[in-house]
């Protein structure tokens, strides 16, 4: 049983969904129930979501050990990965008043931090049956990263990737609510209370301009070709044909 508690807020996690039907290039899917994204999951609730199924069977956790206190709450039930990354993106960290350009910053943590990303590439092609869910603290900076480079690196259009990223955008009134909830505060920079389509956009330059293409780049920076293939077969599928 989860040791967790029912949001003080409405319903479960305010930025929990599941990323399904993301189109690539050659017209597959992402799959359904294969790969969730989130802030930190206080609350064992799922209520007003769309995720299918719950909780997850792997967790891969980027916050940085002064963001996690005691033990993840679903220890007892999933494989929980701490993959620290990003930790000037976090809502509290001191560095994180001095961010003016969240560009800047979204393009160093994708050099800063690149052989994480490739190790959790590997993580997410590895793992067990059933979902797969990528978080931090608010779900919205070092999640969005780690996933539109997970999403480009089999394919998905980059429209998508971007789009998906924003659809954090009206979730964050509700979701700084519950984070004070769970006693979280504010950022202590404005411009980390919001979303960046730009950012995101100067991370995948940086990713796509030098090596071409994302997968070359986890490549790169140790993911296998053997994890890259699985990685798309994991979290892809074909488009179903119309019924006659």
């Amino acid at each position: 049983m989860l040791n967790v508690e029912p949001s003080a807020t409405s319903g479960g996690p305010a930025n929990l969904r599941d990323v399904r039907g993301l189109r690539t290039l050659d017209g597959r899917i992402v799959r359904r129930g294969v790969l969730y994204r989130s802030e930190f999951p206080h609350y064992a609730r799922t209520d007003g979501t769309d995720v299918p199924v719950w909780p997850p069977t792997t967790v891969i956790d980027l916050r940085a050990p002064e963001e996690r206190g005691g033990g993840h709450p679903f220890a007892g039930v999933a494989a929980v990965h701490p993959v620290p990354l990003g930790a000037s993106l976090a809502p509290t960290a001191p560095s994180a008043q001095h961010i003016l350009d969240p560009a800047a910053a979204y393009r160093q943590v994708v050099r800063d931090a690149a052989a994480e990303i490739a190790h959790i590439a590997g993580l997410v092609a590895a793992a067990a049956p059933g979902p797969v869910l990528v978080h931090c603290t608010a779900g919205k900076d070092r999640t969005g990263i780690v996933m539109a480079l997970l999403l480009r690196a089999v394919g998905v259009r980059r429209a998508d990737v971007v789009a998906d990223y924003l659809r954090t955008e009206p979730n964050l009134p509700r979701l700084w609510a519950a984070l004070h909830a769970a006693g979280v505060p504010s950022p202590r920079n404005h411009v980390l209370a919001g979303v960046h389509a730009g950012a995101l956009g100067a991370a995948l330059d940086e990713v796509e301009a030098g090596l071409g293409n994302v997968r070359v780049w986890l490549a790169a920076h140790g993911a296998t070709d053997a994890e890259l293939e699985r990685l798309a077969d994991r979290l892809l599928t074909a488009v179903p044909a119309p019924v006659a």
